[in-house]
Parts: C-alpha cells; sequence; structure tokens
C-alpha cells in the first residue's frame, strides 16, 4: 500500500471515529411560569350611615388565590367565602353608625380597600357648647362654662350623652336621653339634680335650651363639631 492510500485511510478513520462519538444537545428550556396578578374593580367605597350592602369584583386567572382580610373593622362584616381561586366577589355590608363619620380597610387580593362610612344621624359625634346660669344659682357656680360631649346610640338602640364639663369636674358622664320629636331632655347631677331641655335644629346640628335645678336656672346652647 502506498503512502498515499496509508494516509487518506488514517484520514478516513479519524473522520468516522469523530461522527460516532457522543454528542451533547441543550435541554429544552422549562417554561416560565406565569406571575399571578390581580385587579380589584374598586378599591374605595363611600356608605350611607344607616348601613348599607356593597360588593367589589377581583379578576385573576383561574388558578391563582387570593384571600379577604378583614383588618380588625368591627362595623364591616364580610360575607363572602376566603380564600377564593380565580375571578370572583366579595360582598361585604356596614351596620348603623351612631356617631361620627368611620373609615376602614378591607385587604383583598393583597390589595387594600378603603370604607368611609357617614353619620347615620348628624345628632350622633362630638358636640361643644356653652351652658350659662341665670337667677337662683349658687354663687359657687361660674357664670358660663364650657361643654363638650358626645350623643351616641348604644347597642340596645337607646340614644345617650357622655357629656364632659371640666371646670364642674364632671368628665365622661354617661346620661340617658329623652326625645320627643326635636326635643330632648335628660338630667344631670352637679351639686344637686339638674334637668336639661333643649330643641334641635332642622338639620340637628346645633341645640339650644334651658336648665333648672335646685332653684337655680340657666341657658345652655351647642353645636356639632
Amino acid at each position: 500500500m502506498t503512502l498515499t492510500r496509508i494516509t487518506a485511510v488514517l484520514l478516513l478513520s479519524a473522520t468516522a471515529l469523530g461522527c460516532s462519538g457522543t454528542s451533547s444537545q441543550s435541554s429544552p428550556t422549562s417554561p416560565t411560569q406565569s406571575t399571578c396578578t390581580y385587579t380589584v374593580s374598586t378599591s374605595s367605597f363611600s356608605l350611607a350611615g344607616a348601613g348599607a350592602s356593597a360588593t367589589l369584583s377581583v379578576t385573576t386567572g383561574s388558578t391563582c388565590s387570593w384571600t379577604t382580610l378583614n383588618n380588625n373593622q368591627s362595623f364591616v362584616t364580610v360575607s363572602s367565602s376566603s380564600p377564593q381561586t380565580g375571578s370572583g366577589t366579595v360582598s361585604f355590608s356596614v351596620s348603623e353608625n351612631s356617631g361620627d363619620t368611620r373609615t376602614g380597610t378591607l385587604t383583598v387580593a393583597g390589595q387594600t380597600v378603603s370604607i368611609t362610612q357617614a353619620s347615620g344621624d348628624p345628632l350622633f359625634g362630638n358636640w361643644r357648647g356653652t351652658i350659662s346660669k341665670g337667677t337662683g344659682c349658687p354663687a359657687s357656680l361660674p357664670s358660663s362654662v364650657e361643654w363638650t360631649g358626645t350623643f351616641r346610640r348604644t347597642s340596645l338602640a337607646t340614644t345617650e350623652l357622655v357629656i364632659s364639663i371640666p371646670s364642674l369636674l364632671v368628665v365622661n358622664q354617661v346620661l340617658p336621653i329623652t326625645f320627643n320629636g326635636s326635643n330632648i331632655s335628660f338630667g344631670v347631677q352637679i351639686d344637686t339634680l339638674y334637668t336639661f331641655l333643649a330643641t334641635l335644629s332642622s338639620d340637628r346640628r346645633s341645640l339650644s335650651g334651658t336648665f333648672s335645678g335646685g332653684g337655680c336656672s340657666g341657658t345652655w346652647s351647642g353645636s356639632r363639631q
């Protein structure tokens, strides 16, 4: 065999060995898992003070789960189930508001939903006013004092005034209120029992009236803050 044939045979053998050797292939790239996104239909509610119900919707993928958290808001009741998977709705209600405007939040699918509820009655809430003595009152009583208080409704649907008259050392005294139309009355013990009478304005945000007790009488007034 000539040198030329030997060289050719060697080259062919080397080529054959190279083709029959082990080859590597890239593994198929695993598909990236999709990230769940959530859209709520609204992020805020303004509800009536008399009580109300409301619903919002959540849009997301069919395999995505989410929860609804009531952030310690005692006046909000969530009636829908939690957790949920896929798109769904959240229903909740608020009880009657017997005080000032109040706010709270729900966390729905990781997003904050704010709830604002108006006062159920302009009467309910914080008040401030003046008590002025008239005739027959003890000289020890100042001629005029400031009072602050909160009209509120109890769980038994009765109304009461929590009143403070700092100059007379009356602090957060709870007084049951009697109503007769737009007229109110209550009694408060200071040096003797005083009866307070007043008439509410048509918008129920101010009042004026008289008081008497132990031969002492005078006037008082107040306005919603």
